[in-house]
């Protein structure tokens, strides 16, 4: 039985000319997991979020949504909603155009429009700043403004592009909480880019840790701590660092240990 909000990425290839930006991806999310895609810059994870979204084409490979094939699909036939790093609001339009501007578009009638908004609003604490424009927001509240238009419509699927990076310290670390319990509430399949790892062990029930265009690790945040696949893993998870020291050894039976691979 097909359960909503199930994503999954078969040998996804992606080439920008001789460059080869993913190596056939496998991935599969299960219908409302936060699912977080951790890497550093250039790893991949931004491309996978877009190929997901619709707006990167596969040079190979599938893309099932719902068990629904959607690689050749456009965005809007997708029933996904993204929140960008930049949050992407429009400038001459008040939060309440922002949040309604999805349902305008598919011809949703006034009434509906203006309940679902309020209740987004409410939803990310901004429904007393519906009459203000962007220019008038803090980041804070410019970012719950693109979450709240991003969840107005109640997609399947909700992409995430690193949404904390313009916020300060410690409104990253109330923002990242909100999140959490905002998708759980919510019950959506989230994917979330980010290449802090903190943030990323904080908010996933499970994640994929992207190198170079290549998923190297699959799991929870604590058995990708605890058994990182390799060294580079295990050098890129943990605050502070993990300690890597070159070792060799041998076991009972006399056979050689080998040096551990580190970077």
């Amino acid at each position: 039985m097909t359960q909503y909000g199930s994503v999954r990425l078969e040998g996804v290839v992606k080439r920008h000319g001789s460059f080869t930006a993913l190596h056939g991806i496998d991935l599969a999310i299960a219908p409302g997991e936060f699912f977080a895609l951790l890497g550093p810059s250039g790893s991949g994870k931004t491309t996978t979020l877009r190929i997901l979204a619709g707006l990167e084409e596969v040079d190979a490979g599938r893309v099932l949504l719902d068990d629904e094939d959607v690689t050749h699909r456009e965005p809007g036939e997708r029933d996904v909603a993204m929140v960008f790093q930049s949050y992407a609001l429009y400038p001459h339009m008040t939060v309440e155009q922002n949040i309604a501007f999805p349902l305008r578009m598919i011809g949703t009638r006034a009434a509906q429009i203006s309940v679902a908004v309020r209740d987004a609003a409410a939803r990310v604490g901004i429904g007393h700043l519906l009459a203000r424009r962007p220019g008038q927001l803090s980041g804070g509240q410019q970012q719950r403004c693109a979450l709240a238009r991003a969840i107005v419509r109640k997609p399947r699927l909700f992409l995430l592009d690193e949404p904390l990076s313009n916020l300060d310290a410690k409104l990253r670390l109330e923002t990242r909480a909100e999140l959490r319990k905002l998708q759980r509430s919510l019950g959506i399949t989230a994917v979330y880019v980010t290449h802090d790892q903190e943030e990323a062990m904080t908010v996933a029930d499970r994640m994929a840790v992207f190198m170079e265009g290549r998923i190297v690790q699959f799991g929870t945040p604590r058995d990708i701590f605890l058994a990182p696949a390799n060294a580079t893993v295990a050098a890129f998870i943990g605050t502070p660092a993990m300690n890597l020291l070159p070792a060799q050894g041998r076991c009972p039976g006399g056979c050689r240990i080998a040096r551990s691979g580190l970077p």
